[in-house]
């Protein structure tokens, strides 16, 4: 994975953060091409200046020379030309994203990913174009996920202890 060196120190650093746009679409499931990464950041100061500093340390320089925490978002570049877009406010709450979050595998990373339900309602809030087939294809995963489940339930319904 491409940023998986990211997800990698934001986790070792234990920065509260959640994946949201494209690469959440695709952890979740859905492969389609991904330009950066989103994730949105836990809001309290310190906590901004933190996942800031995690960043940093991997090569990642602000395209603003504002603190996180005076911004909505802040856009960060690498020599490699990777971009990460660090949200502290967000259309969803952070403390409601991080508690309906999933941790994920995605190769060797553990990443802190949006759940689909948050990802669905951001993209009909904010819609791009690429959107209506992501949130059919969220919805589909959805469908799946829910049909497993079903089908793990009738298996041991009948089942004796």
């Amino acid at each position: 994975m491409i940023y998986g060196d990211v997800f990698e120190r934001l986790e070792a650093e234990g920065v509260r953060y959640v994946a949201v746009g494209g690469v959440a679409v695709v952890l979740h499931g859905h492969e389609r091409p991904v330009k950066d990464l989103d994730i949105v950041v836990d809001p309290a100061p310190a906590e901004a200046r933190r996942a800031a500093a995690a960043l940093m340390s991997l090569g990642f320089v602000p395209t603003l020379p504002l603190p996180l925490e005076m911004l909505t978002v802040l856009t960060m570049i690498d020599g490699a030309g990777r971009s990460v877009d660090v949200f502290v406010r967000f259309h969803v709450p952070f403390e409601e994203l991080w508690s309906a979050s999933e941790r994920v595998r995605a190769g060797g990373s553990v990443v802190r990913v949006c759940s689909i339900e948050h990802l669905i309602r951001v993209k009909r809030l904010v819609p791009r174009p690429g959107d209506p087939k992501d949130i059919e294809a969220l919805l589909a995963i959805e469908r799946a996920r829910a049909s497993n489940e079903d089908v793990r339930g009738d298996e041991t319904d009948g089942a004796k202890p």
